[in-house]
């Protein structure tokens, strides 16, 4: 009986803070639950989607017919370079995102944080884990919403990041899988 209350209140506790849905089975976050995403990440060209080639399409209204869109939505060009290289470290409460030229500090709690990017650019984000499954959300100001899950593959060792880009300013979503090998040097 105590279990089924502890269980409730924090089912009523997730529900009050505005974790998402998939973090309320969650009662908490264990490291070891996504221990493999820890290490050093390498693209794989082969494997992974060209981006380019969604958001040109996506750009065009549906019902548009042979219509080339005149230029890409704003937010996407990011979106086409592939991040050659990156690390993943992990504590007990976060997950380190190291990139070439800068670091990101996750905490898989589902909470809202804020970032601000190139000085003038505030990002909302929040990050949790759906099983083994690493997700980070990110919404900028106009209503974009960024949404990449983490993963790797048990049967390759392969990251598979699967990006999905939506928001009013875009006529239907863009996704692709981007596939990172474990780097070695």
């Amino acid at each position: 009986m105590r279990r089924g209350l502890a269980t409730l209140a924090g089912v009523v506790l997730a529900l009050l803070s505005g974790a998402p849905e998939s973090a309320l089975a969650q009662d908490a976050w264990d490291p070891a639950e996504t221990a493999g995403l820890t290490g050093d990440w390498s693209l794989n060209t082969l494997l992974s989607d060209d981006p380019a080639e969604q958001i040109p399409r996506a750009a065009v209204p549906p019902g548009a017919r042979n219509r080339e869109p005149e230029r890409p939505p704003s937010g996407t060009a990011q979106l086409r370079q592939a991040i050659e290289r990156f690390s993943v470290t992990q504590t007990d409460s976060t997950i380190v995102i190291g990139y070439a030229d800068r670091e990101l500090e996750l905490h898989p709690d589902g909470k809202k944080r804020r970032d601000v990017v190139n000085e003038d650019l505030e990002i909302e984000y929040r990050a949790w884990r759906d099983g083994s499954t690493l997700v980070v959300e990110r919404k900028r100001d106009g209503g974009l919403t960024l949404t990449e899950r983490y993963s790797v593959v048990e049967s390759t060792g392969r990251l598979h990041i699967l990006t999905r880009l939506h928001g009013d300013r875009l006529p239907q979503p863009i996704s692709f899988v981007r596939v990172y090998d474990p780097a070695s040097d």
